[in-house]
């Protein structure tokens, strides 16, 4: 038996922070939220979202103070949460900021002991101390299942449910994404449509999830390029916040070795570069490890990137990821011995090693990064 469960409130147009915010806030009974914005969102994002809020509401604005966010910043979000009489979470800005308000939501439900409370309004002003809003400025990560998160957030333990952490509202508004420059458009980018390759070749059986990551890869693999080259262009903003959005959608599969040790390797080596910086040169790796459990899948995988039925796939990846100015392999980072065994190691303990389609090992791992490298 297969469960197959997506649980949250999306809304999705051009505009849509002004839309719909204040009527969400006011059907929950929403009037102080605590705004988490990151420095990159920090400006135009913030002052329309300030403008959207309905009368009455004002939000309190908790500026992130690093890229990768700790244990102690959820601590601070919830001292601020409580010494202001806030009553919502709301994640402005890309993964790192989506991620903490969603940390600290789900910490302070846990820790007042209260329900969460899923799309029911409020009666009187009493706290949603689990609610959480997701509003993108970035295609990085559109905040829908801890798969998604930054390294610094393991927040997902044996136990814990995929739903557990769900952000109740997500706002997709493209027009949010135009600021982002090209090398933060191309990484995002690239990490929306390696997450949709990898749902689609898992071996989870969902067809929603694979019918929604095929799409993603579509979009993704026609878009990315315009939206890192041109980006003014609305039409490629928004594919490319679909194809994240459906990354979420269908990495509820699970995702692979891809995914693993990305964030490994951030860890270890780079955390400064932005997320999906090395996946085009760790896919090609990983689809040649995999290749045994993945065969039937190939041909539509192919179809969905645009290429041709006997395109070599590592090589279209490869190329795909250099045409968007990011690394063909990892030589650059000089990893010795010691430090791909760390990282193997790490991408061993990720979530996403378990779904990967082939098991793989410490050892696996370390091959997969000297051919990368």
């Amino acid at each position: 038996m297969a469960l197959i469960n997506y649980l949250t409130r999306i809304h999705f147009a051009d505009g849509v922070l002004e839309d719909a915010l204040a009527e969400e806030l006011q059907h929950f009974g929403i009037i102080r939220p605590l705004v988490i914005v990151d420095a990159g969102s920090d400006g135009e994002a913030y002052a329309r979202l300030v403008d959207a809020l309905p009368p009455h509401a004002t939000g309190v604005r908790f500026l992130l103070s690093a890229s990768a966010p700790s244990g102690r910043e959820v601590e601070r979000a919830l001292a601020i949460f409580s010494a202001m009489d806030c009553d919502a979470y709301i994640g402005l800005g890309g993964a790192a900021a989506i991620s903490l308000a969603r940390r600290a939501a789900y910490a302070n439900s846990a820790h007042s002991g209260s329900d969460r409370i899923v799309q029911r309004p409020m009666q009187g002003r009493k706290p949603l101390r689990g609610f959480a809003i997701s509003i993108p400025t970035t295609t990085e990560c559109v905040g829908l299942f801890p798969l998604l998160d930054l390294p610094c957030d393991r927040t997902r333990r044996q136990g814990t449910s995929d739903t557990a952490m769900l952000p109740n509202l997500v706002l997709c508004d493209p027009t949010l994404t135009l600021a982002t420059d090209k090398r933060a458009t191309a990484a995002a980018g690239m990490d929306a449509m390696t997450h949709c390759i990898e749902a689609f070749l898992g071996t989870t059986w969902n067809p929603p999830a694979d019918g929604i990551a095929l799409d993603g890869i579509r979009r993704a693999s026609a878009s990315l390029p315009r939206a890192v080259d041109h980006g003014s262009d609305l039409a490629a903003r928004r594919d490319m916040l679909a194809a994240a959005l459906n990354a979420g959608l269908a990495s509820q599969k699970g995702l692979g070795a891809a995914h693993a040790l990305a964030l490994a390797l951030e860890i270890e080596i780079s955390p400064q570069a932005p997320h999906g910086y090395f996946h085009a040169a760790l896919l090609p790796a990983v689809l040649a490890f995999n290749a045994p459990a993945i065969q039937n899948r190939l041909s539509d995988l192919r179809e969905a990137l645009h290429v041709a039925p006997e395109a070599d796939l590592p090589g279209v990846l490869t190329a795909f990821g250099a045409g968007i100015a990011l690394p063909r392999t990892l030589k650059s980072l000089g990893l010795n011995s010691s430090m791909r065994k760390r990282i193997a190691s790490r991408a061993l303990e990720d979530p996403a090693s378990q779904t990967n389609p082939r098991h793989a090992t410490a050892d696996d791992y370390v091959r997969m990064l000297e051919h990368a490298s």
